[in-house]
């Protein structure tokens, strides 16, 4: 539980994240500092592919991450949908969460309990915060309102390097001679987490250009190509990027 100072000093802290003042920890530093859980993972979620890893505390938490970018379902997905908190106090001996695949695959990681919430600034939806713990147990209602403040926080803070990425590439483009600029969002100038998802974007792209689909449907095949192979999406889009792996036209 937080007192009241902490809680304003955790806040500024995300909000002086992506300035030279930051202290380490990044975003989600302040977050396991302030509420009692072992880990955390914040990030950005929009359309099939569009979802990054902003930040991880520690491996488990961005494999927690990574499962439910790989499977399509899990707590951050319901939470940025209901726009409400997903709080599994118990995964092993809890009630069953509607994930069946997801809720298995996340059974073999350390967590036993998962936490998430929404990110949003109005109706504008960014993201999720996904919390973990290695112990199971609720939050209680004082961790639960810290977490809701402390998720406000972090949409505000996401929003501004998002429109601050935005306007950067956009003068970019307009101060470009003889090329083009991006044609895709790149997040690399905030991303804090190294292990983000830029080859599984570069090998949709390509999977697009082979197969003539649309982003949806080529992502699609990737994902179903990992999870037929037992592999994470992530180790599919390398092969793929580094010419390893192709799918041949008539790939279903």
């Amino acid at each position: 539980m937080a007192d009241q100072p902490a809680l304003r000093a955790a806040q500024e802290a995300i909000l002086a994240s992506g300035s030279g003042s930051a202290r380490p920890g990044g975003l989600c530093g302040p977050c396991i500092e302030i509420l009692p859980v072992t880990g955390a993972a914040v990030s950005t979620l929009s359309g099939p592919i569009n979802n990054e890893t902003v930040c991880a505390s520690d491996d488990v938490a961005f494999r927690i991450d990574e499962l439910q970018f790989d499977l399509g379902e899990g707590p951050c997905w319901e939470a940025f949908a209901s726009r409400r908190p997903v709080l599994i106090a118990d995964l092993r001996e809890g009630p069953s969460p509607p994930w069946p695949v997801f809720n298995n695959a996340v059974r073999e990681t350390s967590a036993a309990a998962l936490f998430a919430f929404p990110l949003y600034i109005g109706a504008t939806g960014i993201g999720a915060l996904d919390l973990y713990r290695t112990t199971a147990g609720p939050l209680d209602d004082q961790a639960l309102r810290d977490a809701g403040l402390l998720a406000d926080t972090l949409a505000i803070e996401l929003m501004r390097r998002i429109l601050a990425t935005v306007a950067a590439e956009e003068a970019e483009g307009a101060g470009s001679t003889g090329g083009t600029a991006a044609s895709t969002l790149s997040l690399d100038p905030w991303q804090e987490s190294p292990r983000n998802r830029r080859e599984i974007h570069q090998a949709t792209g390509m999977i697009m250009d082979q197969l003539d689909l649309t982003v949806g449907a080529a992502f699609a095949r990737l994902r179903a190509h990992a999870f037929a192979t037992d592999s994470a999406v992530a180790e599919v889009a390398h092969e793929i990027v580094s010419r390893k792996l192709r799918f041949p036209s008539d790939f279903q």
